[in-house]
Protein backbone atom coordinates (compact mmCIF):
# COMPACT_ATOMS: atom_id res chain seq x y z
CA UNK A 1 0.00 0.00 0.00
CA UNK A 2 1.04 3.41 0.22
CA UNK A 3 4.55 3.08 1.68
CA UNK A 4 7.02 4.54 -1.28
CA UNK A 5 7.39 8.17 -2.10
CA UNK A 6 7.17 10.73 0.15
CA UNK A 7 3.73 12.78 2.20
CA UNK A 8 3.43 16.62 2.60
CA UNK A 9 3.53 18.17 6.58
CA UNK A 10 2.09 20.69 7.36
CA UNK A 11 4.40 23.05 10.17
CA UNK A 12 1.53 23.57 12.16
CA UNK A 13 0.95 20.16 13.38
CA UNK A 14 2.95 21.69 16.31
CA UNK A 15 0.42 23.26 17.35
CA UNK A 16 -1.51 20.43 17.75
CA UNK A 17 -2.90 18.13 20.24
CA UNK A 18 -0.75 15.25 18.06
CA UNK A 19 2.43 17.20 18.93
CA UNK A 20 2.00 17.50 22.67
CA UNK A 21 1.94 12.95 22.48
CA UNK A 22 4.78 11.17 20.46
CA UNK A 23 2.71 8.28 20.13
CA UNK A 24 -0.24 9.69 18.33
CA UNK A 25 1.49 12.09 16.43
CA UNK A 26 3.63 8.30 15.18
CA UNK A 27 -0.07 7.07 14.69
CA UNK A 28 -1.17 9.83 12.67
CA UNK A 29 2.24 9.50 10.61
CA UNK A 30 1.76 6.08 10.16
CA UNK A 31 -1.80 6.51 8.92
CA UNK A 32 -0.47 9.44 6.34
CA UNK A 33 2.00 6.69 5.12
CA UNK A 34 0.34 3.90 4.50
CA UNK A 35 -2.37 5.73 2.79
CA UNK A 36 -2.51 5.44 -0.90
CA UNK A 37 -1.99 7.93 -3.18
CA UNK A 38 -4.05 6.88 -6.07
CA UNK A 39 -7.31 4.52 -6.80
CA UNK A 40 -5.95 0.83 -5.71
CA UNK A 41 -7.05 -3.06 -5.73
CA UNK A 42 -5.80 -5.80 -3.43
CA UNK A 43 -6.88 -8.27 -1.63
CA UNK A 44 -7.57 -8.04 2.19
CA UNK A 45 -8.05 -11.42 4.20
CA UNK A 46 -9.19 -12.83 0.95
CA UNK A 47 -11.58 -10.01 -0.45
CA UNK A 48 -10.86 -7.87 -2.82
CA UNK A 49 -11.65 -4.00 -1.84
CA UNK A 50 -11.06 -0.80 -3.51
CA UNK A 51 -9.88 2.48 -2.48
CA UNK A 52 -9.15 5.76 -3.72
CA UNK A 53 -5.98 8.42 -2.61
CA UNK A 54 -6.26 8.92 1.05
CA UNK A 55 -7.71 5.59 1.75
CA UNK A 56 -6.01 2.74 3.66
CA UNK A 57 -7.62 -0.76 4.75
CA UNK A 58 -6.83 -1.87 7.91
CA UNK A 59 -7.78 -3.60 11.31
CA UNK A 60 -7.21 -2.76 14.76
CA UNK A 61 -4.50 -5.44 15.29
CA UNK A 62 -2.80 -5.22 11.92
CA UNK A 63 -2.51 -1.65 12.93
CA UNK A 64 -1.26 -2.19 16.12
CA UNK A 65 1.45 -5.11 14.67
CA UNK A 66 2.43 -1.79 12.43
CA UNK A 67 2.54 0.81 15.13
CA UNK A 68 4.45 -1.58 17.66
CA UNK A 69 7.69 -3.20 14.80
CA UNK A 70 10.75 -3.42 16.34
CA UNK A 71 9.52 -1.40 19.58
CA UNK A 72 10.24 -3.36 23.03
CA UNK A 73 6.94 -5.24 24.09
CA UNK A 74 7.04 -2.87 27.93
CA UNK A 75 7.40 -0.15 25.66
CA UNK A 76 4.19 -1.35 22.71
CA UNK A 77 0.78 0.35 23.04
CA UNK A 78 -2.54 -1.79 22.82
CA UNK A 79 -4.21 -2.29 20.00
CA UNK A 80 -7.22 -0.62 22.04
CA UNK A 81 -5.37 2.64 23.28
CA UNK A 82 -4.33 2.86 19.29
CA UNK A 83 -8.12 2.39 17.89
CA UNK A 84 -9.16 4.91 20.75
CA UNK A 85 -6.51 7.46 19.49
CA UNK A 86 -8.12 6.48 15.71
CA UNK A 87 -11.53 7.87 17.04
CA UNK A 88 -10.12 10.51 18.58
CA UNK A 89 -8.34 11.63 15.53
CA UNK A 90 -11.89 11.03 13.69
CA UNK A 91 -13.62 13.27 16.42
CA UNK A 92 -11.16 16.24 15.88
CA UNK A 93 -12.26 15.42 12.03
CA UNK A 94 -8.93 14.21 10.48
CA UNK A 95 -10.21 11.01 8.95
CA UNK A 96 -13.02 8.71 8.59
CA UNK A 97 -13.63 5.41 9.39
CA UNK A 98 -16.09 3.09 8.27
CA UNK A 99 -16.02 -0.46 9.68
CA UNK A 100 -17.18 -4.31 8.71
CA UNK A 101 -16.79 -6.99 10.38
CA UNK A 102 -13.67 -8.00 8.43
CA UNK A 103 -11.71 -4.67 8.31
CA UNK A 104 -12.67 -0.67 8.40
CA UNK A 105 -11.58 1.81 5.64
CA UNK A 106 -9.67 4.78 7.02
CA UNK A 107 -10.38 7.70 4.88
CA UNK A 108 -7.69 10.78 5.78
CA UNK A 109 -10.07 14.11 5.28
CA UNK A 110 -9.22 16.83 2.50
CA UNK A 111 -6.28 14.62 1.13
CA UNK A 112 -6.17 15.75 -1.99
CA UNK A 113 -5.89 19.46 -1.30
CA UNK A 114 -2.61 18.80 0.68
CA UNK A 115 -0.78 15.88 -0.38
CA UNK A 116 -1.98 15.25 -3.92
CA UNK A 117 0.73 16.41 -5.99
CA UNK A 118 2.36 15.50 -8.85
CA UNK A 119 6.42 15.64 -7.18
CA UNK A 120 7.80 17.09 -3.77
CA UNK A 121 8.40 20.13 -3.36
CA UNK A 122 11.58 21.60 -5.01
CA UNK A 123 13.89 23.83 -2.79
CA UNK A 124 12.72 26.60 -5.13
CA UNK A 125 9.41 26.04 -4.60
CA UNK A 126 9.35 25.69 -1.26
CA UNK A 127 11.18 29.28 -1.28
CA UNK A 128 8.41 30.82 -2.87
CA UNK A 129 5.39 29.01 -1.25
CA UNK A 130 5.09 30.32 2.54
CA UNK A 131 3.90 28.07 3.97
CA UNK A 132 5.13 24.70 2.45
CA UNK A 133 2.50 22.72 0.73
CA UNK A 134 0.53 21.07 3.65
CA UNK A 135 -1.53 18.00 4.98
CA UNK A 136 -5.11 18.00 6.36
CA UNK A 137 -3.48 18.88 9.81
CA UNK A 138 -3.96 22.95 8.50
CA UNK A 139 -7.84 22.13 8.91
CA UNK A 140 -8.23 19.52 11.33
CA UNK A 141 -6.28 20.92 14.30
CA UNK A 142 -8.27 24.58 14.24
CA UNK A 143 -11.22 22.20 14.96
CA UNK A 144 -10.03 20.65 18.25
CA UNK A 145 -12.48 22.43 20.57
CA UNK A 146 -10.19 23.93 23.44
CA UNK A 147 -10.89 21.95 27.13
CA UNK A 148 -13.78 23.39 29.51
CA UNK A 149 -12.22 21.86 32.40
CA UNK A 150 -14.74 23.75 34.63
CA UNK A 151 -18.04 22.47 32.89
CA UNK A 152 -16.92 18.46 33.57
CA UNK A 153 -16.20 19.71 36.90
CA UNK A 154 -19.80 21.38 37.31
CA UNK A 155 -21.09 18.04 35.75
CA UNK A 156 -19.29 15.59 38.43
CA UNK A 157 -20.82 18.35 41.33
CA UNK A 158 -24.37 18.24 39.40
CA UNK A 159 -24.47 13.95 39.40
CA UNK A 160 -23.04 13.04 42.39
CA UNK A 161 -24.17 16.12 44.93
CA UNK A 162 -20.71 17.25 45.67
CA UNK A 163 -19.00 20.86 45.49
CA UNK A 164 -15.46 19.93 43.89
CA UNK A 165 -13.59 22.98 42.29
CA UNK A 166 -11.54 23.64 38.86
CA UNK A 167 -8.04 22.86 40.76
CA UNK A 168 -5.17 22.36 38.92
CA UNK A 169 -4.87 19.06 40.33
CA UNK A 170 -8.42 18.28 38.77
CA UNK A 171 -7.59 19.89 35.56
CA UNK A 172 -4.31 17.66 35.35
CA UNK A 173 -6.31 14.46 35.81
CA UNK A 174 -8.73 15.53 33.02
CA UNK A 175 -5.48 16.35 30.44
CA UNK A 176 -4.08 13.37 31.44
CA UNK A 177 -6.70 11.14 30.11
CA UNK A 178 -7.52 13.34 27.13
CA UNK A 179 -4.02 12.92 26.53
CA UNK A 180 -4.47 8.82 26.19
CA UNK A 181 -7.40 9.36 23.68
CA UNK A 182 -10.42 9.83 25.43
CA UNK A 183 -13.22 12.34 25.03
CA UNK A 184 -15.63 14.87 26.82
CA UNK A 185 -18.30 12.52 26.01
CA UNK A 186 -16.53 9.61 27.76
CA UNK A 187 -15.80 12.26 30.66
CA UNK A 188 -19.66 12.47 30.84
CA UNK A 189 -20.85 8.57 30.65
CA UNK A 190 -18.28 7.75 33.55
CA UNK A 191 -19.35 10.69 35.76
CA UNK A 192 -23.36 10.00 34.97
CA UNK A 193 -22.82 6.41 35.46
CA UNK A 194 -20.72 5.55 38.56
CA UNK A 195 -22.65 8.83 40.23
CA UNK A 196 -25.91 6.86 39.37
CA UNK A 197 -24.45 3.44 40.71
CA UNK A 198 -22.81 5.10 43.98
CA UNK A 199 -24.18 8.20 44.86
CA UNK A 200 -26.85 6.65 47.21
CA UNK A 201 -24.43 4.09 48.33
CA UNK A 202 -22.85 5.31 51.79
CA UNK A 203 -19.63 3.40 51.53
CA UNK A 204 -18.89 4.09 47.54
CA UNK A 205 -20.12 8.17 47.32
CA UNK A 206 -17.25 9.31 49.34
CA UNK A 207 -15.57 8.20 45.69
CA UNK A 208 -17.75 10.07 43.49
CA UNK A 209 -14.31 12.48 43.25
CA UNK A 210 -11.68 13.24 40.28
CA UNK A 211 -8.71 11.53 41.86
CA UNK A 212 -11.09 8.32 41.83
CA UNK A 213 -12.80 8.21 38.87
CA UNK A 214 -10.49 10.52 36.45
CA UNK A 215 -7.58 8.10 37.70
CA UNK A 216 -5.80 6.45 35.01
CA UNK A 217 -6.19 3.06 36.72
CA UNK A 218 -9.89 3.36 36.60
CA UNK A 219 -10.77 5.26 33.98
CA UNK A 220 -11.00 2.94 31.47
CA UNK A 221 -12.76 0.16 33.47
CA UNK A 222 -15.32 2.27 34.18
CA UNK A 223 -15.65 3.70 30.56
CA UNK A 224 -16.09 0.59 29.07
CA UNK A 225 -18.45 -0.75 32.49
CA UNK A 226 -20.82 2.68 31.40
CA UNK A 227 -20.79 1.43 27.85
CA UNK A 228 -21.88 -2.25 28.37
CA UNK A 229 -24.37 -1.24 30.47
CA UNK A 230 -25.62 1.62 28.02
CA UNK A 231 -25.50 -0.59 25.13
CA UNK A 232 -27.26 -3.57 26.97
CA UNK A 233 -30.52 -0.92 28.32
CA UNK A 234 -30.19 1.63 25.49
CA UNK A 235 -29.39 4.53 27.78
CA UNK A 236 -28.50 4.55 31.46
CA UNK A 237 -31.37 3.86 34.08
CA UNK A 238 -31.75 3.89 37.12
CA UNK A 239 -34.39 2.72 40.08
CA UNK A 240 -35.46 4.97 42.70
CA UNK A 241 -33.08 3.70 45.28
CA UNK A 242 -30.42 4.74 42.64
CA UNK A 243 -29.81 1.01 41.78
CA UNK A 244 -29.15 -0.01 37.83
CA UNK A 245 -31.91 -1.26 35.86
CA UNK A 246 -31.55 -4.98 35.02
CA UNK A 247 -29.29 -6.13 37.95
CA UNK A 248 -30.30 -7.85 41.11
CA UNK A 249 -29.63 -6.43 44.57
CA UNK A 250 -27.15 -8.82 45.29
CA UNK A 251 -24.99 -8.32 41.70
CA UNK A 252 -25.25 -4.80 42.52
CA UNK A 253 -24.17 -4.89 46.25
CA UNK A 254 -21.09 -7.58 44.97
CA UNK A 255 -19.82 -5.03 42.67
CA UNK A 256 -19.70 -2.23 44.72
CA UNK A 257 -17.89 -4.42 47.42
CA UNK A 258 -15.30 -5.36 44.95
CA UNK A 259 -14.61 -1.72 43.92
CA UNK A 260 -14.35 -0.72 47.77
CA UNK A 261 -11.88 -3.57 48.54
CA UNK A 262 -9.68 -2.52 45.30
CA UNK A 263 -9.73 1.54 45.84
CA UNK A 264 -9.36 0.97 49.78
CA UNK A 265 -6.36 -1.63 48.77
CA UNK A 266 -4.78 1.11 46.70
CA UNK A 267 -5.25 3.53 48.86
CA UNK A 268 -3.27 1.25 51.55
CA UNK A 269 -0.05 0.78 49.29
CA UNK A 270 -0.36 4.50 48.40
CA UNK A 271 -0.17 4.91 52.13
CA UNK A 272 2.02 2.75 52.69
CA UNK A 273 4.64 4.00 50.14
CA UNK A 274 4.25 7.59 51.49
CA UNK A 275 5.38 6.21 55.01
CA UNK A 276 8.47 4.72 52.86
CA UNK A 277 9.67 7.84 51.40
CA UNK A 278 9.17 9.81 55.00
Amino acid sequence: MGDQGWISLYRKIQNSFVWTNSDQLKLWLLILMKANHSENKFLFNGEEISVTSGQMVTGAHILASEFNEGVPRDKAVTWRTLWRWVKKFENAEMLTIKSTTKYSVITVNNWGEYQGHDKPVTKQRQATDNPMTTNNNDNNEDKEPPVDYAALINYLNEKSGRAFHNTEANRKLIKARLNDGFTKKDFQKVIAYKSAEWKDNADMSKYLRPNTLFASTHFDDYLNEANTYITSQGKTNTTSDGQRVGKTAEEITNKEQEHLKEIERRAREAKANNEHRD
